[in-house]
């Protein structure tokens, strides 16, 4: 099974994007991707800004693969690099959505 959690910026301090987290979606041997998350530019998903996304890895350091604007690509990295643990957990489905939104530390 697997879960989608939009987090918009009053969950992450990122004013502009919306973060689209997954979770169990990718722990079969078929699926070398490795655990990220997408990076959608404006406030809400929509099926245009899925398609436009750029992935972030929950690798030490994140890494960004694709595109984005300086000062949004700085604030999403030091979001999953303060974050990583947790988004890490709840990618291999270790914890719930609600345990991994009350645990998510915001950007300043």
């Amino acid at each position: 099974m697997s879960y989608l959690s939009n987090l918009v910026s009053t969950d992450t301090g990122i004013k502009g994007v919306v973060l689209w987290v997954s979770a169990g979606e990718f722990e079969d041997k078929e699926w070398k991707l490795g655990a990220r998350l997408k990076v959608v530019l404006g406030s809400k998903i929509t099926a245009e800004g899925l398609k436009n996304s750029t992935t972030v890895t929950l690798t030490d350091p994140p890494k960004v693969i694709g595109e984005l604007p300086t000062k949004i690509e700085k604030k999403v990295i030091d979001f999953v690099a303060a974050n990583r643990s947790i988004l890490l957990r709840y990618w291999k489905n270790k914890i719930s959505t609600r345990a991994m939104l009350e645990n998510i530390i915001p950007c300043d």
